[in-house]
């Protein structure tokens, strides 16, 4: 009796086990998906990136938009007198609500912007 008691919580902690480990697997296995999709999505940024950077979109952009930008001369130098003084902390906080409401908009604006590149592109 012992002995059948023995082999029957044996094989129960066996299965019990067995399954942990196909839990455990199932996890790795979304882990290495997710993995893969975010190491995707990195080299898709890391491309527009420097597709961005590059001299000839620039130029297109430039065309695109009507900017009166031109390419600097060779003699062409600029001189900066000084370095501007930052303005106090005082200074930088809005002064009414008013102003502060102006500006939410540009900040929820910004940060849709930013959460566009969180969203899955498969």
């Amino acid at each position: 009796m012992l002995l059948a008691l023995v082999t029957v919580s044996g094989c129960l902690g066996l299965l019990w086990l067995r399954q942990k480990i196909e839990t455990t697997a199932q996890a790795t296995r979304s882990l290495e998906t997710a993995i893969v999709k975010e190491e995707r999505r990195l080299r898709y940024l890391d491309t527009k990136i420097a597709e961005i950077h590059q001299p000839g979109f620039l130029n297109r952009q430039v065309d695109r938009l009507d900017l009166p930008l031109r390419p600097p001369k060779a003699e062409q130098v600029v001189y900066l007198e000084a370095i501007p003084e930052r303005p106090a902390a005082e200074d930088l906080v809005a002064g009414t609500e008013k102003e502060a409401e102006d500006r939410a908009p540009y900040r929820r604006t910004f940060d849709l912007a930013v959460m566009e590149s969180f969203v899955p592109r498969d």
